[in-house]
């Protein structure tokens, strides 16, 4: 079974991890990780390896994918020994992984955002451990950019952005943004529903993209419909933020999807669902 890199969760010594440069090899491991699935990082247009490279260089997010994609792969070993009738397939294990590493591409801004744009929005996101999340964004930028906050309100602005909106509306954009930017990148269009559905148990769903009923209101190539593979992408993505951003224990964090789950009027009698957290828990605990 594949083992998580060192250092993996364990938050106190995260932010150390990355600041002795081993964020500089991040995005070889993502070109290894999404060769290991068929795709070449050099397949892909100019503009979105340059918001990798962006991401890479001024937050945790590349960082973060690879911690989840190496579960995802531990999840899928789990199945081959465990369950090898319900193993993941190669389309599903595609899908996770590159869902996954991509999910946070909107990270960097609109489609139509140009690199100093771009760049802004990087650095907003940079910011970890915002406790107001219904703080304006022209707040945010008094309160952690105090020597260029009106400049950095402006060039907001440009992008047709309301620096009257609360900080979590802010943040809630991001899904929007990785659809449009996967869109015009050249991932595998099977993967794309994917990585812009991850927070759809926050019922962020950009453009509807997931019907009620499972579908996809798009195409989506080989990809028909909201199953499996996108349902782990939701718990891997967010039990990585929990375990991480938000310092809480494995069993804490598995508490707190359960909890989602139950609570959430769509899924919360989703046997699927149910038991690919029971599965996460099983191999997360294994390799805590």
């Amino acid at each position: 079974m594949a083992r998580l890199p060192s250092a993996v969760y364990a938050s106190d010594r995260d932010r150390t991890w990355v600041r002795c440069g081993v964020m500089g090899d991040e995005l070889s491991w993502l070109g290894a990780l999404c060769a290991d699935v068929g795709l070449l990082l050099p397949q892909l247009s100019p503009e979105v390896r340059q918001r990798l490279s962006l991401l890479a260089a001024h937050t945790e997010t590349v960082t973060d994918g690879r911690r989840i994609a190496t579960l995802a792969r531990a999840i899928f070993d789990h199945y081959a020994a465990h369950k090898p009738e319900r193993q993941f397939s190669a389309l599903e294990q595609r899908i996770v992984i590159i869902g996954s590493l991509f999910a946070d591409i909107g990270k960097t801004g609109p489609l139509n955002a140009e690199a100093p744009e771009q760049a802004l929005i990087v650095e907003m996101f940079s910011v970890e451990g915002v406790r107001d999340d219904q703080q304006s964004v022209s707040q945010f930028f008094a309160t952690y950019f105090p020597a260029d906050a009106e400049e950095r309100e402006r060039r907001f602005t440009s992008l047709g952005l309301d620096p009257r909106m609360p900080m979590r509306a802010f943040w809630n954009l991001h899904a929007a943004w990785t659809l449009e930017i996967a869109q015009h990148s050249g991932l595998p269009e099977e993967t794309i529903a994917a990585a812009a559905s991850h927070h759809l148990l926050e019922d962020i769903n950009p453009r509807q993209i997931v019907s009620d009923d499972g579908s996809f209101a798009m195409d989506f190539g080989d990809n028909l419909g909201f199953d499996r593979a996108e349902k782990l992408v939701i718990l891997l993505d967010k039990y990585d933020a929990l375990v991480r951003r938000g310092r809480r224990s494995h069993r804490e964090a598995i508490s707190w999807l359960r909890n989602l789950l139950s609570q959430h009027h769509q899924f919360r009698d989703d046997a699927e669902f149910d038991t690919l957290l029971s599965d996460l828990d099983v191999v997360a605990e294994s390799l805590d």
